[in-house]
């Protein structure tokens, strides 16, 4: 999700100014935005790796809380650290003037 609201806005901004408010994120150039993305997907496959290696352990718990526990790390996670990661990533590309 983070990707789209990333890449979109910052690709069409120029050609159609009325997606600006879609332009959450404030990155600084539709280059660096894809950029950013980019690394970020990199980064975090690598990041994964090994925990798809690990697998998951199995523990009896009961339903509801597996679901919980899952929603709170996963989704959650899931939805912000891409946001804070992509962020992060076009602050450090502009600071260093690579794009």
């Amino acid at each position: 999700m983070a990707k789209y609201f990333a890449i979109i806005p910052a690709m069409l901004m120029a050609t159609f100014p009325a997606i600006a408010p879609l332009n959450i994120m404030r990155l600084h150039s539709p280059a660096s935005a894809i950029l950013s993305a980019i690394i970020f997907n990199a980064l975090i496959i690598i990041a994964l790796i090994p925990l798809a290696l690990r697998g998951v352990k199995f523990k009896p718990i009961r339903a509801l809380a597996i679901l919980q526990r899952n929603l709170l790390i996963y989704g959650l996670g899931g939805v912000i650290i891409p946001f804070v990661g992509i962020k992060a990533i076009d602050v450090l590309i502009t600071g260093l003037h690579l794009v």
